[in-house]
């Protein structure tokens, strides 16, 4: 599972659907354990581990499969902070899709793939390495929120698309095109939307090139603090890739930390995190970047992410990605 975190607007709006769909406001909330000066903070950030929980509590409360539809289409542009603010301030969609590029991370750790093909502009989405849910809940997420920002962003109640989705229809498939309002194709091979390539000189509604460069300033800042990271997990990854690929057992990470290995345990969890979460992240981007280069073995991949059986490796990996070594090796030469 996925051990980020997110801007505790997003908890703010799933309760708000959950409730208008029938759910109890007032027990989900005490559920998440959050009162409402809570989720009106914008600097209060929800771990992944309680917002799943979440997700679920809802999605069993409101007793609808499709929840996860519903969800997505009520997350704003303006839910995912700088970042949204930054796409709003564009002058075209070609410039918002560089920024959404640039920036991803700050919102989402999955992979986004944004080509063209023909006279197609294709946003093509993939699991990675991690679900914060599910496969399919992550996948309905993903889209629905999408569609729905950018009708946000050109200001229309309809926009021409069309969506693939790359598992078999569910019992409640006809919601998708009813929430998605574009034609959706299921069993597809991959799971992506595809709009006009024209859609790419379009202009937003709300264009303002000053307020582009302040929240793109606050993007390039949140990026940085990502990188030096504030948290103990942070720090134990930084730990872990300095020490590769002979990577330490917990207890001597612990001991590296200047702490029990009972008070280590509990400061991750704090943050949402194990030890064997955060070294099986560093091992799958270290494995991910090796298997990138051409001049890079299997074997030697292996090997230098602290593998010396290619069995365990493989599965490890498979785990990890859900993709085999030399599957993802030939699709990323």
């Amino acid at each position: 599972m996925t051990h980020r975190d997110f801007p505790i607007s997003h908890a703010a709006i799933l309760i708000d659907v959950a409730a208008e769909l029938g759910a109890d406001r007032e027990a989900l909330s005490q559920h998440a354990q959050l009162d409402d000066s809570q989720l009106g903070n914008p600097h209060i950030r929800i771990p992944s581990k309680p917002f799943r929980k979440l997700h679920a509590q809802a999605k069993t409360m409101t007793g609808l499969p499709q929840f996860p539809l519903y969800y997505g289409d009520k997350i704003t542009l303006t839910a995912h902070g700088p970042l949204g603010y930054a796409i709003l301030s564009c002058r075209s969609i070609r410039q918002a899709l560089e920024i959404l590029t640039k920036y991803y991370r700050l919102v989402n750790d999955k992979a986004l793939n944004i080509y063209e093909e023909g006279e197609q502009l294709v946003i093509e989405y993939a699991h990675g390495r991690d679900y914060l849910v599910d496969a399919i809940t992550d996948t309905e997420v993903f889209f629905s929120a999408l569609l729905s920002a950018s009708r946000h962003l050109l200001h229309v109640d309809e926009i021409d698309a069309e969506v693939h989705i790359n598992y078999p229809k569910p019992d409640y498939g006809d919601f998708y095109q009813r929430v998605l309002r574009c034609n959706v194709r299921f069993d597809m091979p991959k799971s992506r939307a595809m709009f006009p390539i024209a859609l790419l000189d379009a202009k937003p509604e709300y264009a303002n090139p000053v307020m582009l460069k302040l929240f793109e300033q606050q993007c390039n800042e949140m990026l940085a603090r990502m990188e030096t990271g504030e948290g103990l997990h942070h720090k134990v990854r930084k730990h872990l890739l300095a020490t590769k690929p002979g990577f330490p057992s917990l207890d001597l990470c612990a001991e590296h930390f200047h702490m029990s290995p009972r008070t280590f345990r509990r400061r991750l969890s704090d943050e949402g995190f194990t030890y064997q979460a955060v070294l099986d992240d560093t091992r799958r981007e270290l494995a991910e970047t090796y298997l990138r280069n051409p001049a890079i073995t299997i074997n030697q991949a292996a090997d230098m992410v602290g593998f010396h059986d290619i069995s365990n490796f493989r599965r490890a990996f498979i785990r990890w990605t859900g993709s085999s070594p030399s599957a993802y090796k030939k699709q990323h030469q």
